[in-house]
Parts: structure tokens; sequence; C-alpha cells
């Protein structure tokens, strides 16, 4: 039997198969981008406990929260958008995947706005000490898995307008979901550490 004579209930577990793997490839990722965070902030903590002296040093201000505080709002905002976006392919419900997905774009490039006006506020920062410059580089690299996100969401945006999607075929959006799952939780930690501590 050919590929084209295949029964569909052997067509339906090969797409199902080729879900899965493409699953789990999406949780290995998130897994190799966790091992790097939690790299930066080890690097983080065992500056903050050698240096010698209290953390920030003397001298340095502590960054302003109330941009950290609105992008807290936004990601855990966009983490329910998101997550309406992909129960909502799941139901088939088209609509909801785009609109869903665009107010989850929508506040993923306003947190990279809020965040690149931070980042103009910190330039100082950066020279001025280890702690200065640990703390930008960390944002940084936070800000380039959000723009990440953001494209996934903008390439889940063209298909979906394309009618590419269906409760049997959203491996895409459901990727994007996991991903930014991710973002938001490092978000989480990054505001935990950075900014409370």
């Amino acid at each position: 039997m050919n590929a084209t004579t295949a029964a569909p209930g052997s067509v339906r577990s090969a797409a199902q198969q080729r879900a899965h793997i493409g699953r789990v490839g999406v949780r290995v990722f998130i897994a190799s981008e966790t091992m790097f965070f939690a790299a930066l902030f080890f690097a983080w903590y065992y500056l903050s406990v050698t240096s010698g002296a209290t953390w920030p040093p003397e001298g340095i201000a502590r960054p302003p929260l109330a941009p950290a505080i609105v992008n807290t709002v936004l990601t855990l905002a966009s983490a329910v958008t998101i997550w309406l976006a992909a129960r909502a392919i799941a139901r088939d419900d088209k609509r909801g995947l785009l609109v869903n997905i665009v107010l989850s774009a929508i506040m993923g490039v306003v947190f990279m706005a809020v965040q690149t006006i931070e980042f103009a506020q910190l330039a100082a920062l950066v020279q001025a000490s280890s702690y200065g410059s640990l703390f930008v580089f960390i944002l940084f690299f936070h800000v380039v898995r959000v723009f990440v996100g953001v494209a996934m969401m903008g390439i889940v945006l063209v298909r979906a307008t394309l009618h590419q999607f269906s409760a049997q075929r959203r491996l895409l959006v459901d990727a994007t979901a996991m991903y930014w799952y991710f973002i938001v939780s490092v978000w989480l930690v990054v505001f935990a550490v950075l900014y409370l501590k």
C-alpha cells in the first residue's frame, strides 16, 4: 500500500506522531533555554555573594520598579490571551485564534517598547559595575527571547489568516504557546531576582 492509498487511520496516526515529535522538540529547546538562564542567575548570585559589599554596590541605585511592574502585568495578561488562542484553535474557533494571537503579539511588542525605554535609562548603569553589566545583560537576553516569541506569533497570525490551522492541525500554535509560557515564567524570575531582592 503506497502513501496515496494509505488507510485514513494510519495517516492520522502519522500526523499525530509528527505533532508529538514537534512538541518534544519544543520542550527540549525550552529546557536548553532554561539552562542558559539558570547559568545567568547563578552568575548573578555568585557575584552578589563574592562582591564583599552590599548588592547592588554602594553608590549604585536600584533601577526603577515601575517599568518592571508594567511588564509583569503585560506578560501575565499575554499568557492568558495566548492560552485562549491555543484553546480556540483546539475547538476549531479560527476567529478566536486570530483575536487572541493579535492581542498577545501587541502585548509582546509593548513589553519590548517598555524595555527599550528602560535600556536607555540604564545606559550609565552598564559601565558602573558588574552589577549593572549583568543586570542589563540578563534583561537584554530576555528581550531577545520576547522578540522570538512575538515573531512566532507573527507567523501564526499570517498562517491563521490563510486558514492553515484547524483543531487537527495546530502544532505551531501549541509550540508558540509553550514557548510564550516559558518567556512569561522567565520574566517572573527576572522580576523577582533583579527587582525585588
